[in-house]
């Protein structure tokens, strides 16, 4: 699997840098969320926690996805700016 970060973006009003990457895992299978969130915080010097994934689109047949990444500062900032549930998704909240 690759990852290759196509668009970064730096959003100053809500203290985040906006991604858009696109993994290629021809051959494999799609990657999980946690996967993608640990290789792009890596790729971006940013905790796990730090970084929350919008969403995951795979291309039917090719191999290839395209992710919308969103990464903070800190994990604070995180939970007051994204919706619950991709909070939760992402592990920066525990599901209750």
């Amino acid at each position: 699997m690759k990852i290759k970060i196509v668009k970064k973006t730096e959003n100053k009003l809500l203290d985040r840098v906006e991604l858009d990457a696109e993994i290629d895992h021809q051959g494999e299978p799609v990657p999980t969320r946690d996967t993608v969130l640990a290789r792009v915080a890596a790729e971006v010097n940013r905790e796990k926690n730090q970084v929350v994934l919008i969403k995951i689109q795979t291309k039917f047949g090719i191999g290839i996805s395209h992710a919308t990444i969103h990464a903070y500062n800190t994990s604070e900032r995180a939970i007051e700016v994204e919706r619950e549930h991709l909070l939760k998704r992402s592990g920066v909240l525990e599901n209750k």
